[in-house]
């Protein structure tokens, strides 16, 4: 398998915490088969899939933002892109085998007419194959973790409420809600499989305060887009890549063990027919 973390750090040195949750996320992503034709949904600016798939990439990407479309067709990964609503796909009825999307539901506020759109879009026995956080990602993060220890639960409640905010995060379902979110799609729930375990996203959850992600911070004027052209930022590039792939390499490689749930959950559903 391939080495997510190291491909992640390289491609998101500029987050580190992002790279983490990303490597572990491609890590569990990696595990299932894509039959072609593949869609990605929500394909952003095509970095994901350009990781996932490699030099194959993906027969097509779709992402509302138009500068995202842009990146994305920009980026070689996919034979086309489109600017598109996920309510409304510019497809036809059973144009593709798998439907690929990473990260992306859970910003959307009415899910289920997009989790429809998935099943129109699929031929029967195709596969729509997605990742969101879990429900188990509020109870997971560290600093609401210290506030329940503490006895304050308004005070972690408060804190995950600032995640939810911050991330765009409208819902966090449980296997039992996609699988009827599924169902009113023609799709069956084949497999859910939480990832991200409880010491992953503790440490993600630090890091990004250390990083000052979501806020300014020393760390995001250094690698700021303004700043690409001096010298200081491919430094800090090699240095995130070749210090974070060895340190944080046990968290990267953790599993969620049996019986027990994650901040991250790895859904599969089958079209019926």
């Amino acid at each position: 398998m391939q080495d997510y973390l190291t491909l992640s750090l390289q491609a998101y040195w500029f987050a580190p915490p992002v790279a983490l949750w990303r490597a572990v996320e491609l890590r569990a992503a990696a595990q299932e088969t894509y039959s072609r034709p593949l869609l990605d949904l929500g394909c952003g600016d095509g970095l994901i899939a350009g990781i996932l798939f490699g030099p194959d990439g993906a027969d097509a990407g779709m992402d509302p933002w138009e500068e995202q479309v842009r990146k994305a067709a920009r980026s070689g990964v996919y034979r086309w892109v489109q600017r598109a609503d996920g309510h409304r796909l510019p497809y036809r009825d059973g144009a593709f085998s798998t439907v690929f999307s990473n990260s992306v539901l859970e910003h959307i506020p009415n899910v289920a007419p997009v989790v429809a759109e998935a099943g129109r879009v699929l031929r029967p026995g195709g596969r729509f194959i997605f990742t969101v956080p879990s429900d188990a990602f509020r109870g997971l993060l560290y600093f609401s973790h210290l506030r329940r220890t503490a006895g304050d639960e308004r005070g972690a409640q408060t804190y995950a409420a600032e995640v939810d905010a911050r991330l765009a995060h409208y819902h966090y379902h449980t296997p039992s809600e996609w699988a009827d979110l599924l169902a009113r799609g023609g799709m069956t729930l084949e497999k859910a499989r939480y990832y991200i375990p409880e010491a992953v996203e503790h440490l993600w959850d630090r890091m990004n305060d250390r990083f000052g992600i979501g806020r300014r911070s020393l760390w995001g004027i250094l690698v700021s887009p303004r700043l690409r052209a001096f010298p200081h930022q491919p430094l800090l590039a090699r240095w995130v890549v070749r210090h974070f792939s060895r340190a944080w390499r046990p968290w990267y490689e953790m599993d969620v063990l049996d019986g027990q749930k994650g901040g991250g959950l790895l859904i599969v559903g089958r079209k019926e027919g």
